[in-house]
C-alpha cells in the first residue's frame, strides 16, 4: 500500500494525517499543510528508491559471491556506512 496523506480541517487549523492514522502535524494554513504533504511524499519516494537500489545491490552480491540474502545485506550495509 502506498503512503498517502490527508489534510483535515480542525477549527482554524489543518491536520496532516498519514494513512496509518498517525498525525504528521498541525498547521495554521492549508498551504503549510499542503507543503508538508508534498515533503512527506517526496521523502517516501526517496525511501522507496533507496530500498529498491539496496535490493538490487543485495541480489548482485548474492549472485557474485554465492552467499545468502542476510550475508549479502550485511556486506552492503557495511559498505554504505
Amino acid at each position: 500500500m502506498a503512503d498517502t496523506y490527508r489534510i483535515t480541517p480542525h477549527g482554524p487549523e489543518f491536520i496532516v494525517i498519514h494513512n496509518a492514522g498517525v498525525t504528521v502535524g498541525v498547521y495554521n494554513t492549508e498551504q503549510e499543510a499542503q507543503l508538508t504533504v508534498e515533503d512527506c511524499e517526496r521523502d517516501d519516494f526517496m525511501l522507496r528508491t533507496a530500498r529498491s537500489l539496496v535490493n538490487v545491490a543485495v541480489e548482485a552480491q548474492m549472485r557474485l559471491h554465492h552467499i545468502d540474502r542476510r550475508a549479502a545485506h550485511d556486506w552492503i550495509k557495511e559498505a554504505a556506512d
